[in-house]
């Protein structure tokens, strides 16, 4: 009977609490940090360089090398599971992986975004 009690007594559910709930926070903390908005929509000078870094990165080797190695393990899982699905994933991560960063270029370049 002792040991029945234990087990009674540890799935019994938690005795409730008072306490304000720790979301209450959120808000104010949002409000917070709303004038730092007002200042993001400066030039963007200092977000160029890391701009460069990743557009240098997606549209050179290493991009063009991610991509083809995502699709050649892609293959890979495809040819133990039987599945061609994934096979096929796998060719369209390669394709758009290689050829993406041009495409997006292309519709970024021509349009008018201010």
């Amino acid at each position: 009977m002792k040991y029945r009690n234990a087990v009674l007594k540890y799935l019994s559910p938690a005795p409730e609490t008072h306490e304000p709930p720790h979301h209450s926070l959120l808000l104010p903390g949002l409000l917070l940090l709303l004038p730092l908005a007002a200042l993001a929509s400066t030039t963007g000078e200092e977000f160029l360089a890391f701009y460069q870094f990743i557009y240098d990165a997606a549209t050179g080797y290493l991009g063009r090398g991610i991509a083809i190695t995502g699709g050649l393990v892609m293959m890979g899982v495809a040819a133990g599971t039987g599945k061609v699905v994934i096979a096929a994933a796998g060719m369209v991560l390669a394709i758009f992986g290689a050829l993406g960063p041009t495409i997006i270029d292309q519709i970024f370049g021509s349009a008018l975004i201010y």
